[in-house]
């Protein structure tokens, strides 16, 4: 029979009732996992060049930024039938154009 190898019993961080919800937010902010920022405001390490998770806005903003990819190809695709009033569709994919550079801007990028 093999003997696993066991752990070191982890060690835990139970934050005050009355911080509790300031150190969630914190870590939210920050994009790191709770164990990284707890280490991070320990021992005061550079944090990871790139975390693990986005914060819950990126997540948000690179969903809506996807699906502005979407409706550009079925605004193009609707040009493509007939009776669509191509000055609307025009200014419909400006617009389109305009929400995709704001999304890219939040997430820091350039448009």
């Amino acid at each position: 029979m093999t003997e696993k190898k066991k752990r070191d019993a982890p060690i835990s961080y139970r934050p005050p009732e009355a911080l509790r919800e300031e150190f969630r937010t914190r870590v939210e902010k920050s994009g790191l996992s709770a164990n990284a920022f707890i280490t991070h405001a320990i021992f005061e390490s550079s944090a990871p060049r790139q975390v693990r998770r986005a914060p819950i806005e990126q997540q948000q903003i690179a969903r809506l930024l996807s699906e502005t990819a979407r409706l550009h190809d079925c605004l193009r695709e609707l040009g493509h039938t007939d009776g669509t009033d191509p000055a609307l569709l025009e200014e419909a994919v400006r617009d389109l154009h305009e929400i995709r550079a704001a999304l890219l801007s939040a997430l820091g990028r350039k448009p």
